[in-house]
């Protein structure tokens, strides 16, 4: 072998990526317009022109505020001059000042100087922009809000780990292989922007409805334009007495209770004796477009309860809702403490349920007029908003870890999406129909009438909180980007029954769906509430495990006698049944 062979087996794969890579970006440059207009459509933030006139708002506050200018610019030249001074002393390594960050995990970060530098330059300047902004002076604070969410944006975008050229472990891996995972990642960004399916964060080819996720056994006991409901088939001897219901979301399907085998939540509560109902939404389309919060709630959570009681002869149920299923669920309880019904509503879980939609952190940015009528023109067309438009908007609140991350992975790195069960659920959204979704934005997001007295009507009857009676277990999580815990705590001060509340580890999908089998995250509880969540959580005991097992203990004391299972119940067809397979 020769010396220059080696050079060869590099310089050769080389000129072959540079040659194939012309060719690519030609031919995504010709397609993307075409291949990426419906996404870029969608409404997931505000339009590129109001997002220009906030940023112009904050320009015209600096420049009014000249002093407090000039001296964040001080401040940054004497931060770069320290960085160049430590970069050229003795002491190569430097400890950057901001908190840990995964992005910068690979060990090239801190050991060689090019890329030390490089983070700590951005880190710097960084840090340095956004906090110039959160100090403008003269703007109200929901202009200076959406100032720091856009500039956040823009500075997450800019990272270095998001260049193939300034990342260390995709160069890493294209010495590695050759070239071949940079191209394998460009190859797969073509196909996307071609196809417009977007950016892949799990294998879609490797779940099938029924087989590998919503698989627990069970049947379909009722149908209506609305929803089917779903019984699960006993898997003990004796049941408890009380049923459960369990509402999820209508932005997402009824699934992520019944994932993987391991993951399901319906099998284990079917394994602990529960007998259990659950609410499988229609994927709506323009014949839903005049359906209101006000039929979801009747013809949807209500009627549900209904033929429960009905099949099961229990007068009372246990009820579990989800997110914005949470919020369905407590305006049903609010309803019926002013109108008689045939069944009562033994106790209401609520997972991850907002209630003061003032504290909603980030999403406070999609909320004002401009966008909401965005929204509603948007929805207009079709009677429905695509439910790939609230997909993008949540992952823009985490956009490193739901976007960056991915776009690394499958663009840079070349890596086939793993299969991941709630990866899966999370890409298989819904539609949201124009009434029901607009009602919302408006009445709970924008006006934040949900939890004041009288704030909402169903059927002409003013709803109030504060008159529910029910024994109530709030369970928050930690690290929730749709919910935060904040939003959720004030529950405890409004309900008038029995209320526990419990703080789960992780975000508002694994720390919901965490099987006591992991032994992950653990739960925090706390007996007294104070005024503020803060000072809550500063009092409250870590627990380990999962919070699934003290639910179970509490819910239990209010699930009557066991009696024996029934197998089934007249019914449609099996399980996963029809509306969770409309796309």
């Amino acid at each position: 072998m020769t010396p220059n062979e080696p050079a060869k087996d590099f310089i050769n794969p080389w000129e072959d990526f540079l040659q194939s890579y012309q060719e690519q970006h030609t031919q995504m440059m010709g397609s993307f317009l075409a291949g990426m207009e419906s996404c870029l459509a969608m409404p997931v933030a505000a339009s590129s022109a109001h997002i220009g006139d906030v940023l112009v708002k904050a320009t015209q506050a600096l420049a009014e505020d000249p002093s407090s200018f000039l001296k964040a610019q001080v401040e940054l030249v004497e931060d770069l001059d320290a960085l160049w001074e430590k970069m050229l002393s003795i002491e190569t390594k430097v400890t950057s000042e901001q908190p840990a960050d995964r992005r910068f995990r690979h060990q090239a970060w801190e050991t060689v100087p090019y890329f030390l530098f490089i983070k700590e330059y951005y880190l710097i300047t960084s840090h340095w922009l956004e906090k110039m902004v959160s100090e403008i002076e003269g703007l109200d604070e929901k202009t200076k809000h959406k100032v720091r969410f856009y500039i956040k944006q823009i500075v997450d975008a800019a990272s270095p780990t998001n260049s193939p050229f300034t990342n260390p472990e995709v160069l890493e891996e294209f010495v590695k292989t050759k070239g071949e995972s940079l191209r394998q990642g460009l190859e797969t960004l073509l196909h996307d922007m071609e196809t417009g399916q977007g950016m892949k964060m799990t294998d879609p080819s490797a779940f099938e409805l029924g087989k590998s996720v919503a698989l627990t056994k069970g049947e379909v006991v009722f149908r209506n334009h609305l929803f089917e409901l779903i019984h699960y088939t006993p898997l003990t001897k004796e049941q408890h007495a009380v049923p459960l219901l369990i509402i999820p979301p209508w932005i997402n399907k009824y699934y992520i209770f019944d994932l993987s085998a391991s993951n399901s939540f319906v099998k284990w509560l079917v394994e602990q004796g529960h007998n259990v109902f659950i609410i499988s939404w229609v994927n709506p389309g323009s014949e839903h477009a005049s359906m209101t919060f006000e039929d979801y709630l009747l013809d949807g959570a209500y009627r549900a309860c209904e033929v429960i009681a009905s099949l099961t002869k229990s007068p009372s149920l246990n009820t579990m809702g989800y997110c914005v299923g949470g919020n369905l669920l407590t305006a049903l309880n609010a309803y019926l403490a002013k109108v008689p019904a045939p069944f009562t509503l033994q106790t209401m879980t609520l997972l991850a349920t907002v209630v003061d939609f003032e504290k909603m952190g980030d999403l406070r940015v999609f909320v004002d007029e401009d966008y909401l009528q965005h929204v509603e023109q948007t929805m207009s067309q079709n009677g429905f908003l695509k439910g790939e438009a609230l997909k993008s908007l949540f992952s823009l609140l985490r956009p490193n870890d739901l976007v960056w991350s991915f776009f690394i992975k499958n663009y840079f790195l070349g890596q086939v999406p793993p299969a991941f069960d709630f990866l899966y659920w999370n890409s298989d959204s819904t539609r949201l129909p124009e009434g029901l979704h607009g009602f919302v934005l408006r009445k709970f997001f924008q006006e934040n009438l949900f939890m004041k007295p009288g704030g909402i009507s169903i059927k002409g009857i003013p709803l109030d909180l504060k008159e529910i009676m029910t024994p109530a277990f709030l369970l928050s999580t930690s690290e929730d980007h749709i919910s935060p815990w904040q939003s959720s705590y004030p529950a405890v001060h409004l309900f008038k029954g029995p209320v526990e509340f419990v703080l789960a580890g992780s975000g508002h999908v694994a720390g919901v769906v965490n099987p006591p089998s992991k032994h992950k995250y653990g739960f925090f509880t706390n007996t007294s509430f104070p005024d503020q969540a803060h000072e809550w959580f500063e009092s409250c005991t870590k627990n380990e495990g999962s919070w699934w097992t003290a639910w179970d203990v509490w819910v239990s004391s209010f699930g009557g006698e066991k009696v024996p299972s029934l197998a089934t119940y007249p019914f449609l067809e099996a399980a996963p049944g029809s509306y969770v397979r409309m796309t």
